[in-house]
């Protein structure tokens, strides 16, 4: 029994780097139409032989799109440079150090200009070098491990979600500690959560602790330094999902690999467009209850609306992307 499954690693590990990784976005939906369509993802999958990479980039701010897209291209542009390097990464200090480094210097790029005052982005990137897995994280993307213990790799078993990052939001005990530390405010002063302001003053209001951009946030506490989380990926591992928090903010980790593992049983092809609409789905749901809470209120006794405007409240729909690594699946499958 020990062999079988030494066997069975040692082929998945030859495997792996062959595995097929597929995306989709949708434009979200905003009362200010320049806020939207400012997620961006990358993937580079022929980065070394043993070494791949992919990220999903969820700008914000009236400049968030050319925030992703800026970091989009500065870290491919330095791992394409460093790839060599790169290949022979084997601990998560040495990746720690190098995004840390990468993110830093990116950050510093960006103050030099007034154009991220008030605008940045989040990151969620993986890197993937042999059959070890890195899952660098900044803001409130995700990553999750779609894991099955048991069965064959069609039928049975038991489905298992891990979690691969911590979302860094003003309210996590440690982020709120050092914002406050350094002279920012965490409140809401914004209704919905809990954002970063500074003291006595109305701006940034940022909802994430950690970013890229988002220059007046930092003086305040935000940070741009990296939360990396490792793992050594087995035949039990069946896919990694990325995502900007347009999917997290509608479906739970758990239900993402629910649904991922009941699709890709007849679908991977389509399973991240599958899963990007569901998430759309969801929001168009909760916005009519929305709407139908806000008719509610403002409905005298007898039905007539107090406030003409609020039947014709549009909801925001925030973008949504995702990118799905099916990391062990039969080839044949495709």
């Amino acid at each position: 029994m020990g062999n079988d499954t030494s066997k069975k690693n040692d082929q998945f590990k030859e495997d792996m780097m062959q595995s097929v990784i597929k995306s989709h976005n949708i434009k979200g939906r905003k009362k200010k139409m320049e806020l939207t369509d400012q997620d961006a993802y990358d993937i580079i999958e022929d980065l070394s032989p043993n070494v791949k990479y992919f990220a999903v980039y969820d700008g914000h701010g009236a400049k968030g799109r050319e925030a992703a897209d800026g970091l989009k291209k500065e870290i491919r542009k330095k791992l394409i440079a460093d790839k060599k390097k790169i290949a022979k990464f084997k601990e998560l200090q040495k990746v720690e150090s190098y995004f840390k480094d990468l993110f830093k210097s990116i950050q510093k790029k960006l103050s030099n200009t007034n154009d991220f005052e008030l605008s940045g982005t989040c990151a969620i990137c993986v890197l993937i070098v042999d059959n070890k897995m890195f899952a660098i994280n900044v803001g409130d993307s995700r990553c999750v491990l779609g894991q099955k213990k048991g069965g064959d790799d069609k039928k049975g078993g038991e489905k298992i979600c891990i979690e691969m990052s911590i979302d860094q939001k003003p309210m996590r005990d440690d982020e709120k500690k050092r914002i406050q530390e350094k002279g920012g405010e965490v409140s809401e002063k914004i209704p919905g959560a809990p954002r970063v302001f500074r003291k006595n003053d109305e701006v940034p209001g940022l909802a994430v602790a950690r970013s890229i951009g988002d220059i007046v946030a930092h003086e305040v506490g935000v940070s741009c330094e990296p939360e990396v989380f490792e793992k050594e990926l087995d035949s039990d591992d069946h896919f990694i999902v990325i995502g900007s928090d347009g999917i997290w903010d509608a479906m739970s980790s758990c239900e993402v690999v629910g649904f991922v593992f009941q699709k890709m049983e007849n679908n991977k092809e389509d399973c991240s467009k599958l899963l990007a609409e569901e998430c759309r789905n969801r929001w168009e749901v909760l916005n009519l209850f929305k709407q139908k809470y806000i008719m509610e209120i403002n409905s005298n006794k007898d039905g007539e609306m107090k406030d003409k405007n609020a039947q014709h409240n549009n909801f925001d729909i925030d973008d949504i992307t995702c990118v799905i690594d099916f990391i062990n699946i039969e080839k044949e499958d495709y």
